[in-house]
C-alpha cells in the first residue's frame, strides 16, 4: 500500500499559501471579496430581526465583541473556502463533494446563529432548532464556534487535495466475505466519508444544545440593572437642531411629566402573583436595589396589599411597571399564549423566548405559570379584542406585534391591554394608552418618531393617530430604523441620545 504524505500544520499552511495565494492577485481578491459578502449577508440577517442599535444595547459588550469577531473569523475563512474550491476547480484537481458540503453546511448554521438574544436569530426555526437564541446556553455563539471548527476541517481536508498529499490506491482496506457477500472499501471511499462523520457530529452536536438545562445557560442580555435606569429622559445633545426641533418639548411630549393614566387601578394583582409565585419579592426587590432605584414605600403596597389607586406610567415608575405588567402577562390565562402566534414554532419551544425563558423573578421555572392563571378574567368578546389591537402594535426591538409577545415588553403591553379590555375600555382607548406606554418604555424610538411626525407634518406627539404610531410602519424595529435615518437627515446632526433599558429583568 502506497503511504500517503505527511506534513505538519504549520508547513501545510505554508505550502498552501505559497502554492495558491502568494502573489496571486486574483485569488488574494476572491478572499477579500468573499469576507466582505459573507459579513454583508450576517449583517442582512441580522437586520431581519433587529437593528445594529437594539443588538449592541440588548446584549452585554462581551456577547457582542464574541458575536463579532467569530463572524469575521468565519467570513474570513468563509472566503479562503471559496478561493480554494474555484482553484480547484480551475485546476481540475479531484477532490471530495462531502468536503464542499461541510464548507457549506457549517456558513449556513454560522448564519443560523447570527441574531440578538433578545430578538433572536431569522434562520434558527427554518433549520428547526430553537425559536430563539436564549435556548442555548452561550446564545448561539456555540453555534459559530462549532461551525468554524466544521469549516476549518473542511478547508484541512480540501488542502490535501490542493498539495497533493492525497495519493489515492485501489488496494482493498477491508474485505468481508460471508458466504456470497463481499464488501470492499479502499482509501478513496474512506477519505470521502469523513467529512460526512464530521458533519453528523456537528449536527447532532448543534441540535442537542437546546436540550442542555436551563441552570447551564448564560444571560447575555443586557438589562435594566446593569445599563442604567429605564427611561429616565436624559437628553444628551443639543437643544434645538438644524430644522428648529426643541429636543425637550419633544421629550416632554412622548413622556409627559404628569404621566398617563389608564381607566383600570392595580386592584389585588399583586398580592395574587406573590401568591403563585411568578414574583418572587425577594427576587424582585433585590433587582431595583441592584438598578439603584429600590421600590417605593407605594409599590411594596401594591405588591402585598394590592391598592385602588388608578394606573398611570410616569418616568420614576416605567421600569417598576414593566416587570410588574410582565409577571401578569406571562401567567394570565389567554389564547393568545396558547393558541397565537407565539405558538407557531411548536408548544415545546415556548420557554426558550425571551419573554418567558428571560423571566428570572419567580420561584419557580417561569414555565410552570405560563397562562395557567386568570388572573384578568376576559369574556369571549374582550379577548378577540385584546387579539385585534395586539396584532397591530409593534415595539422598536423587533418586528413583532404584541400578539407575538416574545420579549418582556411585548408581553407587559399584551397584559395592560387585557386589564384595560377587562375594565371595559374601548378599542381607540387601548391604542392611545399603547402609545404612551411604548414610549415611556422606548424613550429614544419615540423621541425620533414624535421629531419625525413634527418635521415632516407639523404635529405633535399628542395629535398622531395612535394607531398610525404604533403600526409596523413606524413602532417595528425596521420601520423606526428607517425613520431614525431620516430624521438624522432632516436634523443635519444625530437626534439627541436618550437613556434606556435593555428586554431583560
Amino acid at each position: 500500500m502506497q503511504k500517503t504524505k505527511t506534513l505538519s500544520f504549520g508547513d501545510r499552511i505554508k505550502n498552501l499559501y505559497l502554492k495558491v495565494f502568494h502573489k496571486n492577485l486574483p485569488y488574494q481578491t476572491i478572499v477579500v471579496l468573499g469576507t466582505l459578502l459573507l459579513v454583508l449577508i450576517n449583517y442582512v440577517v441580522l437586520l431581519q430581526t433587529t437593528t445594529w442599535e437594539v443588538f449592541w444595547y440588548s446584549n452585554v459588550l462581551i456577547y457582542n465583541l464574541f458575536q463579532i469577531a467569530l463572524t469575521v473569523l468565519l467570513s474570513f475563512f468563509g472566503g479562503v473556502a471559496i478561493a480554494m474550491v474555484i482553484y480547484i476547480f480551475d485546476q481540475r484537481i479531484k477532490a471530495h463533494e462531502s468536503s464542499l458540503l461541510s464548507e457549506v453546511v457549517a456558513l449556513v448554521f454560522s448564519l443560523g446563529a447570527t441574531g440578538c438574544t433578545v430578538c433572536g436569530a431569522i434562520l434558527l426555526p427554518l433549520l428547526g432548532i430553537a425559536a430563539s437564541l436564549t435556548a442555548l446556553p452561550l446564545g448561539g455563539l456555540e453555534i459559530k464556534v462549532l461551525s468554524l471548527a466544521l469549516l476549518l476541517y473542511s478547508l484541512y481536508d480540501l488542502s490535501s487535495h490542493v498539495l497533493g498529499l492525497c495519493k489515492i490506491t485501489k488496494e482493498k482496506l477491508i474485505r468481508f466475505e460471508q458466504g456470497a457477500i463481499e464488501l470492499n472499501i479502499n482509501r478513496e471511499t474512506l477519505a470521502s466519508l469523513k467529512p460526512f462523520a464530521a458533519i453528523l457530529l456537528f449536527l447532532v452536536a448543534v441540535y442537542s444544545l437546546p436540550m442542555i438545562g436551563k441552570y447551564y445557560r448564560i444571560d447575555f442580555r443586557r438589562t435594566a440593572s446593569n445599563s442604567v435606569a429605564l427611561s429616565q429622559g436624559v437628553v444628551t445633545g443639543s437643544k434645538e437642531g438644524k430644522a428648529g426641533v426643541d429636543s425637550q418639548s419633544i421629550l416632554e411630549q412622548i413622556n409627559p411629566k404628569e404621566g398617563y393614566e389608564i381607566n383600570a387601578t392595580y386592584g389585588d394583582l399583586g398580592p395574587r402573583m406573590l401568591e403563585i409565585g411568578v414574583i418572587d419579592l425577594e427576587k424582585f426587590k433585590q433587582v431595583y436595589e441592584r438598578s439603584g432605584q429600590p421600590l417605593t414605600k407605594e409599590q411594596l403596597q401594591i405588591l402585598t396589599q394590592g391598592s385602588d389607586k388608578k394606573i398611570r406610567i410616569t418616568k420614576d415608575n416605567a421600569y417598576f411597571l414593566l416587570n410588574f405588567f410582565w409577571a401578569v402577562g406571562l401567567a394570565n390565562q389567554t389564547k393568545i399564549l396558547t393558541e397565537g402566534e407565539i405558538t407557531k414554532y411548536g408548544q415545546d419551544q415556548l420557554g426558550y423566548f425571551a419573554s418567558t425563558g428571560g423571566w428570572t423573578l419567580a420561584k419557580e421555572d417561569a414555565m410552570k405559570y405560563y397562562a395557567k392563571y386568570r388572573l384578568i378574567p376576559l369574556t369571549e368578546e374582550q379577548e378577540k379584542l385584546v387579539e385585534k389591537v395586539a396584532s397591530n402594535i409593534y415595539r422598536p426591538c423587533c418586528n413583532n406585534p404584541t400578539s407575538f409577545p416574545d420579549c418582556n415588553h411585548g408581553m407587559a403591553l399584551l397584559a395592560v391591554l387585557e386589564l384595560m379590555a377587562a375594565n371595559g375600555a374601548s378599542e381607540d382607548e387601548m391604542y392611545e394608552a399603547a402609545k404612551y406606554f411604548n414610549a415611556f418604555w422606548f424613550p429614544q424610538s419615540y423621541y425620533d418618531l414624535a421629531a419625525y411626525f413634527k418635521l415632516k407634518e407639523g404635529k405633535d406627539y399628542s395629535e398622531v393617530d395612535a394607531k398610525r404610531v404604533l403600526s409596523k410602519e413606524f413602532s417595528s424595529v425596521s420601520g423606526w430604523q428607517r425613520i431614525k435615518n431620516q430624521v438624522q437627515e432632516l436634523l443635519g446632526e444625530p437626534a439627541p441620545s436618550l437613556q434606556g433599558g435593555g428586554c431583560g429583568v
